[in-house]
């Protein structure tokens, strides 16, 4: 994958056994997420296979769709200041940025969690959080997301990205500051 400069950016809490992550963000850290619902929303292919937890394989599922979906959000929000159409540009500039961005992808990785608990075969409402929970605790998380990822991308400095090297940009949508006519 291409981005895999984004892998393990956001861990999962699991006491020793796993490494922290360098952003110290973990998606157990976020409301209603936690080993015992990621493990107990694990589909039967996501069930755990020698020398893995659980919860491994659907956190793997989980975090490789993040990452492709925040690919497509991330070149949405910045084609709002800029104009690039070039995916590895936009992947670059992702990892160029990946500690600016790791907040906004906590809260997608957390969403793309409760959208799998939504989604999930093995629900019922003795195992984990019911449907509507779920449902309002993604739409929390995506407007966190959609907040975060705003705010980051405003931050970007792509005229002096290495990313930009070579490459003409076209800003667009900038806002511009003056007196107003009295």
């Amino acid at each position: 994958m291409a981005l895999d400069c984004l892998k393990g950016l956001i861990g999962v809490k699991a006491g020793e056994v796993t490494p922290e992550p360098v952003t110290g963000l973990y998606v157990t850290s976020l409301p209603d997420i936690n080993l015992v619902e990621i493990g107990k929303i694990a589909d039967s292919d996501q069930l755990p296979g020698e020398g893995q937890k659980d919860w491994t394989k659907l956190w793997l599922d989980v975090e490789n769709r993040g990452i492709l979906k925040f690919r497509t959000l991330f070149l949405s929000e910045i084609n709002r200041c800029f104009r690039i159409s070039n995916i590895t540009i936009a992947e670059c500039l992702i990892c160029e940025n990946k500690e600016l961005l790791a907040v906004s992808l906590w809260y997608l990785l957390g969403a793309e969690l409760m959208f799998e608990r939504i989604n999930s075969n093995r629900i019922n409402r003795y195992t984990t959080i019911d449907k509507s929970k779920a449902k309002e605790l993604r739409a929390d998380l995506m407007e966190l997301f959609h907040s975060e990822l705003s705010t980051a991308v405003a931050g970007i400095d792509i005229n002096n990205s290495t990313c930009m090297e070579d490459s003409i940009i076209e800003e667009r949508n900038l806002i511009t500051t003056h007196t107003p006519v009295i």
